[in-house]
């Protein structure tokens, strides 16, 4: 008896906390996609979590680089807070303090500037202020950075920064999940087009599909293996389909494990056995699988990982292997290095026709799209020497004009349709 009344007590006790602190909670299925989902030409709207009610609200029409420090909730979802030089030194905030204090889409950045426009240079110290009288290294809430990871809500601004912004992106908004990340699937050229598959910061992973047989894509295992790369793992061996889902059989070779998974969430359909005893597995297919797990890219990496670290284990310091890119099926990656020279490759490794680059000449941009696009679907659209999409795009019309437009990585329009080239600059396009 006595313990029903203190279970009663503390739910009573618990029932009015949350009636004094959020008395109009509710339970919403309101995401941020119904939000940029509302967004005109004149305005934008982001989700806002910070009161007990989610709701959608627009974008100030003010400009938004400032101070993070009065105002914790001051940056909008595009934006993020840096340290900047400023004027007042007790503005000054270490943004580690609190990640959350810039909302979506703006970010935390240490930059100078004062009687320069904000973000005009950067600074880790009030030393980098120098040259800037009576001024100081400071927060700020800020666009984010092209070549930083870049917030999925800073493409759906609607803030005086974001006018003929890089972001302001004519063609292709990314959709973005309630944290203001990339969402794992991405579709591009409407009904005709293609969806892809994309880590949280917005990079391009292995997997796609034709929009007409994405629906049970979910780019999952892509988006999981991406994961765990980038939290240091050197060695990712799960397998992912054409679309980025997960194949039935699964195995952590650095582990010796393998089971069967659900093909669009990657959970565990059977028990989990010693990698010997896969082929006891009920997802194990002899035809599909053969008699080993890895296949020959990634068993040539496998190997070389493994020689690495056992000659880092007797004390090696220069270890040198051969580059070898491989995609999320096994299969060999974009380009294959020889001699010097990046070569466009398919999925067997054989050179695709005569594209490749010198690996010195800004290999990390190099994604071989347009070559590997032509080979899997015969393409008319110009491709760059070394295999990427040529961003400049020309074709003639039934009268015989030359008309231009721009191209994004993947081949689809980023901007509109001119007669005169010298009037697009495709590079301050997204």
């Amino acid at each position: 008896m006595f313990r029903i009344i203190y279970i009663f007590f503390v739910s009573v006790l618990f029932h009015q906390f949350l009636q004094d602190t959020c008395p109009d909670t509710v339970i919403t299925n309101l995401h941020q996609q119904n939000c940029t989902n509302q967004s005109t030409s004149d305005i934008s709207y982001y989700l806002n979590k910070t009161d007990c009610i989610p709701k959608c609200l627009p974008y100030s029409n003010e400009n938004q680089t400032s101070s993070c420090h009065v105002n914790r909730n001051i940056c909008l979802p595009g934006y993020q807070c840096e340290k900047r030089c400023g004027l007042d030194e007790n503005l000054t905030l270490d943004c580690n303090i609190n990640p959350n204090i810039c909302l979506p889409g703006y970010q935390c950045e240490k930059r100078c500037g004062s009687e320069e426009p904000l973000g005009q240079y950067s600074c880790n110290s009030d030393d980098d202020c120098i040259n800037i009288p009576h001024s100081n290294c400071l927060d700020f809430c800020v666009l984010s950075t092209i070549s930083a990871g870049v917030h999925c809500m800073a493409y759906h601004l609607n803030t005086p920064e974001f006018a003929d912004n890089y972001f302001t992106a004519e063609k292709f908004k990314p959709e973005c999940d309630d944290n203001g990340e990339w969402v794992a699937k991405q579709c591009k050229g409407g009904v005709n087009g293609r969806c892809m598959c994309y880590s949280a910061t917005g990079v391009r992973l292995f997997g796609e599909a034709l929009y007409s047989n994405a629906e049970n894509m979910t780019c999952a295992c892509s988006r999981r293996r991406n994961d765990l790369e980038s939290s240091g793992r050197t060695m990712v061996t799960f397998h992912c389909d054409s679309m980025g889902n997960y194949e039935p059989l699964q195995c952590d070779m650095e582990k010796n494990i393998c089971w069967c998974a659900e093909s669009k969430t990657g959970k565990l359909t059977s028990p989990v056995v010693p990698e010997v005893a896969k082929i006891k597995l009920p997802c194990y297919n002899t035809s599909s699988v053969g008699s080993q797990y890895l296949r020959q890219c990634e068993s040539k990496k496998f190997a070389q990982s493994q020689i690495t670290t056992k000659l880092k284990t007797h004390g090696a310091k220069y270890i040198r292997t051969d580059s070898l890119l491989c995609d999320a099926d096994g299969s060999y990656g974009a380009y294959s290095i020889s001699s010097g020279m990046a070569y466009c490759v398919w999925r067997d490794n054989s050179k695709i026709e005569n594209w490749y680059s010198n690996v010195d000449s800004n290999i990390g941009n190099l994604n071989c799209n347009c070559a590997r696009d032509y080979k899997r679907y015969s393409h008319s659209m110009t491709c760059s020497s070394n295999g990427n999409y040529q961003s400049l795009q020309q074709y003639m019309d039934e009268e015989g004009n030359s008309l231009y437009y721009c191209v994004d990585n993947d081949g689809f329009a980023k901007s509109g349709i001119v007669t005169n080239s010298s009037s697009l600059n495709c590079s301050n396009i997204y």
